[in-house]
Order: structure tokens, then sequence, then C-alpha cells
């Protein structure tokens, strides 16, 4: 399957299209994960291409475009046994050290260090035949 960031946990017992085939799910869960791979105007066009429009999605999804899930725990409870948890894993955070390195490739940061780097270089400098 790849690297799929938002990916859902995979079911182990039995596969995905027996599970929907038995829960009365019209659309499978390796479609869905290929919708959740597009945006924008991609998405829209391949809900339009493979489906016809998003009610007709929602309708194999057995689910309301206004209201949503209606919250019945039978029914969650068969979308996840179907669907598996909507899970989306968190992304490793950065080290100090990158954090350090991005903010060093700030222009008005670089601008910062190069009038520093100025300001430090004339403190030392005394002009021929001035006072001390």
């Amino acid at each position: 399957m790849g690297d799929m960031n938002n990916a859902v946990k995979y079911l182990p017992s039995k596969t995905t299209d027996d599970l929907q085939s038995q829960m009365n799910f019209d659309c499978t869960l390796d479609e869905l994960r290929n919708l959740m791979e597009l945006r924008s105007i991609d998405a829209v066009q391949k809900i339009e291409e493979c489906y016809g429009n998003m009610e007709v999605l929602c309708a194999k999804l057995k689910t309301s475009p206004v209201e949503g899930l209606s919250g019945d725990p039978a029914d969650l409870s068969r979308r996840h046994q179907a669907f598996g948890e909507n899970f989306i894993p968190p992304k490793k955070p950065k080290t100090f050290l990158q954090l350090v390195w991005e903010a060093l490739q700030d222009v008005t940061l670089i601008i910062l260090e190069i009038a520093a780097i100025i300001s430090l270089g004339l403190s030392f400098y005394n002009p021929p035949g001035g006072k001390n």
C-alpha cells in the first residue's frame, strides 16, 4: 500500500472487500483511500467521474450529506468494522537543530545576521588619526 500517512489502521482478520460486502456499503476502503490522496478540484473530478456527485457517494456510504452520521452506536460499530479506525498517525516532530536551521533560512534573520557582523566589525575599527 506504500506510505499512507492518512491511512486508517488495517483490518487483520478479513479482507476489506469481504467486510464491505457484509456491511452493505457500496464503496470500498481502497476507493476511499484513493479519494483521500486527492485534493481540491482533482477530488471533485474523481467523485464526479466515479460516483456522479457527492450525494451518490453519501448514499453508497449510507450517510446524510447534511447531517452526517446518525451517531447510533450499532451503526458506528458496523462502520468501524468495515472501514477500520479513523486515525491519522501524528507526524514525527522536528529536532531542535532542524528548527534552528529553518530559522536561519529566513530572509529577515539573514539581514539581521549580516547587520550584526558589520556592526561587530566596525566596533573594532579605529580610523587613523582619530581619538581613542
